[in-house]
């Protein structure tokens, strides 16, 4: 079973000793096989200094290559292969599910909607795309445009870390109790949904 917390450190200090280059092989990495969120290595590399131009170029293009690592896993690679080996990835079979309806549902412009909003993993919509056989160049090309604007987000946060440190405290202080309240009120909501009829 991979370790989580040895294999973020593992990273950061990929960042910390390679810069430019970590960024993107982290990057790269995080987005094809490796169950790492994306945040701790574009926060990271704000945060340890690395300028916010080559957090954008190197994280983007990492995350573009990935990316078709991915594609590539879900068009050439059988389905009962993935539900297989997948958990090893952290990739469960509803993820893969989810996101194939998502992008039959929705095509190309899916893979635009699913970078910019990450409503599924970021690699596992990347198999989704190929199972579905989704055109490969403007796969490419809408990854590429939908990462940057969560990546350039990221890297300011990073970056604003060292400045503002009470501030981004508190915001984040902030953003955690909105996301617990969220996910309490979703858990009551399903506990509610599926409740039996005439229960009391």
């Amino acid at each position: 079973m991979i370790n989580e917390a040895v294999l973020q450190n593992d990273i950061v200090g990929l960042i910390t000793r390679f810069g430019d280059l970590g960024v993107f092989l982290a990057m790269f990495f995080e987005s094809s096989i490796v169950p790492l969120p994306s945040e701790i290595v574009l926060i990271s590399a704000g945060a340890i200094g690395i300028p916010l131009a080559s957090v954008v170029i190197f994280g983007a293009l990492g995350s573009t290559l990935g990316a078709m690592v991915g594609y590539s896993l879900g068009r050439y690679a059988a389905m009962p292969v993935l539900l297989k080996f997948g958990k090893f990835i952290l990739i469960k079979p509803h993820h893969i599910y989810k996101a194939e309806e998502f992008a039959r549902k929705y095509g190309i412009a899916s893979v635009l909607i699913g970078r910019v909003l990450p409503i599924v993993p970021f690699k596992v919509f990347s198999i989704a795309a190929g199972i579905t056989r989704l055109s490969f160049v403007p796969f490419v090309l809408c990854t590429l445009i939908g990462v940057l604007p969560r990546i350039l987000i990221l890297a300011v946060f990073g970056s604003a870390i060292i400045k503002h440190t009470k501030v981004i405290v508190i915001l984040a202080v902030f953003a955690v109790l909105i996301f617990i309240a969220f996910k309490v009120t979703h858990l009551l909501y399903e506990k509610r949904k599926v409740k039996p009829k005439g229960g009391s």
